[in-house]
């Protein structure tokens, strides 16, 4: 029995692996050629921002992981963690590989509500976030 999840854990890695390199391969390009002010200047903290990274994070396929390495480097750069926040909220709580299940199991009209709910949830932690960045250095 043990044997067999590490063998399912190894092909589901093989699954993200694809994501995963393509992600250290953007953020080593980042963190090389960008900038830390050119990188901050483009990822400017604003509420607008932050619904796109909600937006962004949504959107990206593939588990939370395959994102990692690129949004370590894009923190190193100076990047708001508001913008980050708001990334891996709307990752997390939705995702494209979700939407043909859900339509099946639950119908339209549970999936675009979740999604309109996860969209205002990923803006608040992001807004969240830049209030706190106040008080806390991350």
């Amino acid at each position: 029995m043990s044997s067999q999840i590490f063998i399912d854990a190894f092909f589901d890695f093989l699954k993200v692996l694809p994501i995963l390199v393509i992600a250290i391969i953007v953020s080593q390009i980042i963190a090389v050629l960008l900038p830390s002010k050119k990188t901050k200047d483009i990822f400017k903290e604003n509420k607008k921002n932050i619904a796109k990274a909600s937006v962004v994070g949504i959107m990206s396929p593939g588990p939370l992981l395959a994102y990692l390495p690129f949004l370590k480097t894009l923190k190193e750069k100076k990047v708001a963690v508001s913008l980050i926040a708001a990334f891996i909220t709307g990752q997390t709580l939705i995702g494209p590989g979700r939407l043909f299940l859900e339509l099946d199991y639950f119908g339209w009209e549970f999936f675009a509500v979740r999604v309109v709910l996860a969209f205002f949830i990923a803006v608040a932690m992001g807004v969240s976030f830049k209030f706190l960045e106040r008080y806390i250095k991350y």
